[in-house]
């Protein structure tokens, strides 16, 4: 501080003791505003923070809680008191500087008071020597003036209050009273020899002694000040090496509470970046569970119906089953009364006989075509018994024939099994018509009853092959079959009493058998007929089977009666005369309408018109991995023509699929189809190509990405593109689609670089070859 306190009076001037505490004061005033902002921002911490603590659920204990908190007070604590204790060291200095200028002050001012009194006392002696003797005075004055201005120049700067410079004045001072001394002796010699003077200037002399002991007490009062001032700048000293080593103290507590602090902080931040990471470990796996949960609940829903539908089939089956015991054992009761009755049809069987038992019997004539079970057992029965020669013309019947709907045409009968189903075959109204035609007579019931049997057991192998043959045409011919079966087990048919046989009887059944038409021959008609030569039978059957819409078929019946009318629809009319609400349904009949009209034009049926709603739903929204949309795609019946129409609105408004990349997804799904021409056969030849080897990836399904994903090394990741939409044709024709989306659909985490290169590296040489 004495280098300073030189170098500074020598460049700018004095300096006080007031202006170097005064920068010391602000070094401090610094020191107590950095202490002031930490003591603020412990201050935010504990209210902020421990709010905060409390808020969460795990992060600390209970007790790690209140040791925190404790922790933070008591650091406010340490810095209220060393702010107070360096306010109040501030204000000792100050003080002390006050004081010491003071002090320095008044030497100052006894030392240029000395000066004065010196410089008059060396003006006197000056007189006194020129007045007393020439020789003496000129060197006295010469050596008062030097040690004048000795002194002068010695205590020139006595406001520094350095150490050194005490001393040295000390020093001088001491020289200066010697030399005073010496000038005391020498004046007192004079004195002496100079006695026999004036009374005045003995007087004089009398005085300057006085003033001289005056002098040497003020000289031993300024070095009293002297030693206090020594004593009071060892004593600041020690209080400042005091107060740096307690500020040094403080920094070193500081520092190891904000290390501590910070290691708070760290291991607070990695508590809780852990207790994230968990929570999103179990979300990931709630959805996990919750995918599977639905799963599990679609399949047990499939299998609950796959069981439902294989119970009806065998409920259907044990009901076939017992109609057909039922008609093998009417059979036998009328083989049985025809074997008893032989002889009896055949005496009724006689010409010019057109009434029997009071009842008319039916005319049929010789030559038209019966059954070849029927035909083979009038042959035997004819062989055995000639016929009467005017029977060739014509046969008579049994009243039996009285039951027969209609009769076979010729045509039906050239083509043998081909035309005719399995139950019109095995219905026992067709039995009962083969039974009631061995009209021949003849004694012997053998020859009878093995033709007969023998038909049977034909019918009944024709019905096991046209069963095999007609497995494939769908429950609903099954269901109008049955329903013929039943109208054909009429008690009447195996009941000799000819009251029942009444012609309106028979115009009856004729007019049914003619309306009701099988609805597997009119699905026929629909795939071979134009729509414009289509009946009303033949609408409903195409709106009920082929559109899958049997909600609509009864309006249908009411107010369209022809293809024609059909085709002539629009928007307006469906949705009036058919009670179409949903937009997509009409847009459905619209795109098939329109199409069956460009087939009337030459033009045949588009390939889309072969996707039904069932494979668009289940199997292709499966390919492209976006099978949650299954349900509202069958809801809404969107087949392969209305996949063609879709756009981004239909899919957001209708399908309620919202995420723009699942929309993506499903119109790239519809361009792929467009690009095979909605060839389903051709779609799945290149995908059966590329199963095994990495080429043709725009046909890819979402499965086959999997695969391609776990054969790269990345199966941990594979499982995240489940229900995603990620397929051959999102990777092949979207732009956008890139390395960087491929790793984030994957989950793959930013940080981890080496696998994002490396898939883009397969992606590159796979999807986007050189």
């Amino acid at each position: 501080m004495e280098s300073t306190l030189a170098t500074s009076s020598s460049a700018t001037g004095p300096v006080t003791f007031s202006h170097v505490f005064g920068q010391q004061c602000q070094l401090m005033q610094a020191a107590v505003q950095s202490l002031h902002t930490l003591n603020d921002q412990i201050s935010h911490f504990i209210v902020t923070k421990s709010k905060a603590l409390e808020e969460d659920k795990d992060p600390f204990l209970p007790t790690e809680k209140e040791t925190l908190k404790s922790s933070m007070i008591l650091m406010r604590h340490l810095l209220m008191d060393a702010q107070a204790k360096i306010l109040s060291m501030m204000e000792d200095n100050k003080q002390l500087a006050l004081r010491i200028d003071g002090a320095v002050q008044s030497a100052s001012q006894e030392v240029t008071n000395l000066r004065a009194e010196l410089t008059a006392t060396n003006r006197r002696l000056a007189e006194l020597s020129g007045g007393g003797g020439p020789g003496q005075g000129p060197g006295a004055a010469a050596s008062a003036s030097a040690a004048g201005d000795s002194a002068a120049t010695n205590m020139e700067n006595p406001q520094l209050g350095a150490q050194v410079l005490l001393r040295e004045e000390v020093s001088r001072l001491q020289e200066e009273v010697h030399l005073l001394r010496q000038m005391k002796e020498m004046l007192a010699k004079d004195l002496e020899e100079s006695q026999g003077g004036k009374s005045s200037e003995v007087l004089s002399a009398t005085e300057l002694r006085v003033q001289l002991a005056q002098k040497e007490q003020e000289l031993a009062r300024a070095k009293e000040a002297l030693q206090a001032m020594k004593a009071d700048r060892k004593r600041l000293k020690g209080e400042k090496t005091d107060l740096v080593s307690q500020m040094q103290q403080l920094y070193a507590t500081l520092e190891s509470r904000e290390e501590q602090l910070r290691d708070f902080i760290r291991n607070y931040e990695q508590h809780r970046k852990e207790s994230e990471d968990a929570v999103k470990a179990l979300a990931k796996e709630k959805d996990l569970l919750e995918r599977e949960k639905w799963e599990l609940r679609r399949q047990a829903k499939e299998a609950t119906d796959h069981a439902t539908a294989l119970r009806s089939q065998l409920d259907l089956k044990d009901n076939r089953m017992k109609e057909l015991e039922a008609e093998l054992a009417m059979a036998k009761q009328s083989l049985a009364t025809l074997t008893k009755d032989v002889p009896k049809r055949h005496s009724l069987a006689m010409p010019g006989e057109t009434v029997l038992n009071g009842n008319q019997e039916w005319v049929v004539q010789a030559d038209l075509p019966l059954t070849a079970a029927i035909r083979q057992s009038q042959q035997t029965l004819y062989h055995s018994h000639p016929p009467h020669p005017a029977d060739r013309q014509a046969v008579r019947v049994s009243p039996c024939h009285s039951r027969q709907p209609s009769v076979i045409s010729d045509a039906s009968a050239a083509e043998g099994d081909r035309s005719s189903t399995p139950s019109d075959i095995n219905s026992p109204r067709h039995r009962t018509h083969s039974l009631c035609n061995g009209d021949s007579p003849g004694p012997v019931q053998k020859n009878l009853h093995n033709p007969i049997v023998q038909s049977l057991e034909d019918l009944e192998d024709q019905k096991r092959k046209k069963k095999k043959e007609k497995m494939g045409f769908g429950s609903i011919s099954r269901v109008f079959a049955r329903g013929k079966q039943r109208k054909s087990l009429d008690p009447g048919l195996f009941d000799d009493s000819d009251s029942q046989c009444s012609p309106t009887r028979q115009s009856l059944s004729l007019s049914e058998g003619e309306e009701q038409m099988d609805r597997l021959q009119q699905v026929e008609l629909v795939r071979t007929t134009p729509m414009s030569h289509w009946k009303a039978g033949t609408v409903q059957a195409w709106l009920e089977v082929v559109m899958a819409m049997p909600m609509y078929v009864k309006a249908c019946a009411e107010n369209v009666k022809s293809g024609k009318v059909l085709l002539s629809l629009s928007d307006e009319d469906l949705q009036l005369g058919l009670g179409v609400c949903s937009s997509l349904h009409r847009r459905k009949l619209r795109l098939a309408i329109e199409d069956y009209r460009d087939a009337e034009a030459g033009r045949s049926l588009s390939k889309a018109a072969e996707l039904d709603h069932h494979w668009v739903a289940k199997a292709w929204l499966n390919d492209i991995g976006l099978s949650q949309y299954s349900q509202a795609f069958q809801n809404h019946l969107v087949d392969g023509r209305m996949l063609n129409s879709l756009m981004k609105r239909d899919l957001e408004k209708h399908l309620n699929v919202s995420k723009k990349f699942h929309q993506v997804s499903i119109l790239l799904g519809i361009e792929l189809l467009y690009q095979v021409n909605f060839s389903r056969e051709a779609l799945q030849e290149r995908r059966a190509r590329c199963e095994t080897q990495n080429i043709d990836p725009v046909v890819w399904t979402n499965q086959r990405v999997l695969k391609w994903v776990r054969d790269i090394d990345l199966k941990e990741y594979a499982d995240n593109l489940t229900n995603s939409g990620v397929h051959g044709a999102v990777l092949v024709l979207e732009p956008t689609f890139n390395a960087e989306a491929m790793a984030t659909a994957l989950g793959i985490p930013s940080g981890k670089h080496i696998l994002r290169r490396h898939l883009a590296e397969e992606m590159s040489a796979v999807f986007h070859p050189a």
